[in-house]
């Protein structure tokens, strides 16, 4: 039998970014550390797969240490104070820690070994569209908005795994096309059957612009005609992508991006959406331009504001029950908390390019 893994007091000291002249590194700080990391890491050993590996003790308590640092700025005077009396506290970030790196192992789980050193956010973003995954990969989509709903989450997975790996212009970049189908989404829902079987015309017309579908005479000297107009004016091309929304957009104005979006109550974003425009069409800044946040910050924040603007759509659609959101709905609550300190960045950043 393998021994118990202890830390010292001195590898605790060293990680911990306090302020040691205001909150002093007391003997029983540090062992609360080292005893509550050491029962947690004994319960990761147990669960965990040998097939897939186990994550070295020292990186465990390091990953541990720092997502206590992470929340340690949002507590109270108080609590900043005496969370150390208090067991429960680093037990709830070490069980957290513990079953995102359980899941990451599991080959049903589909962020499985993605990243397991991922930031806290990242690792409660993950389970929720995970936890809408396997919700709904098998449930039906007979209609429109359901279908839309399965692309979203598609998107959502490609984005957070880009996420992952650090690439977050990449991430951004889908962003912009998970926002476009947000607002496709709302407005499917708003206009009804109507709306949905204009959109299903749209796209079986593209389909026989690309040659994909078979097109009477006829209809390709149309549809030569409809390309001849889109390299004159693209207003006009504009117009004809989003004609399909005319039962609920004003089409007296102009058809566009943003329209929809205003249509969608989505339009708060449209500024983020020109921000990801040029990362999309010509990359002429990168994520060491960004100062006020940083572009992962700033990246998970439009993620999870997306998501949260379509999940009552979600579950409404697929009338979900709150028993089958119990999983989901706790590392909402622990995302939105984990989102706080980002909040007053975002918001200033989205003032400074309005």
């Amino acid at each position: 039998m393998a021994k118990d893994k202890h830390l010292s007091h001195n590898f605790v000291k060293n990680l911990l970014a306090e302020d040691s002249s205001r909150y002093p590194y007391t003997p029983a700080k540090l062992a609360y550390f080292c005893d509550l990391i050491s029962e947690g890491y004994k319960s990761y050993r147990i669960s965990c797969s040998q097939s897939a590996g186990v994550k070295p003790f020292e990186e465990f308590a390091k990953e541990i240490i720092q997502a206590h640092n992470s929340k340690f700025n949002s507590m109270t005077e108080d609590f900043k104070q005496n969370y150390f009396r208090q067991a429960d506290y680093l037990r709830k970030i070490v069980s957290q820690k513990c079953q995102s790196l359980i899941n990451k192992n599991d080959p049903d789980h589909i962020f499985t070994y993605v990243n397991p050193k991922d930031d806290s956010r990242v690792d409660h973003l993950k389970e929720i569209i995970n936890g809408y995954y396997s919700l709904l990969k098998d449930a039906g989509d007979g209609s429109l908005a359901q279908a839309m709903v399965k692309r979203i989450i598609n998107q959502m997975i490609s984005g957070i795994r880009l996420i992952s790996v650090k690439q977050y212009a990449d991430a951004f970049i889908i962003w912009r096309s998970l926002l476009e189908n947000a607002s496709y989404l709302k407005i499917i829902i708003k206009g009804g059957k109507k709306t949905s079987n204009l959109f299903a015309e749209r796209k079986n017309t593209m389909k026989k612009v690309m040659r994909l579908a078979p097109a009477t005479k006829a209809e390709m000297d149309s549809l030569r005609d409809q390309a001849h107009n889109r390299a004159k004016s693209a207003k006009w091309w504009e117009h004809q992508r989003f004609v399909w929304a005319k039962g609920v957009v004003n089409i007296k104005g102009e058809l566009s991006s943003r329209t929809l979006q205003e249509a969608a109550g989505l339009d708060k974003y449209y500024i983020h959406y020109q921000v990801a425009s040029v990362f999309t069409h010509e990359h002429l800044i990168n994520e060491n331009d960004f100062q006020n946040i940083s572009l992962f910050d700033y990246v998970i924040e439009l993620y999870w504001r997306t998501f949260e603007e379509i999940r009552l759509d979600i579950i409404g659609l697929f009338k979900l029950k709150d028993e089958q959101l119990e999983y989901i709905n706790k590392h909402e609550k622990n995302l939105r908390l984990a989102l706080k300190s980002t909040h007053p960045k975002f918001d200033e950043f989205a003032l400074m390019i309005s």
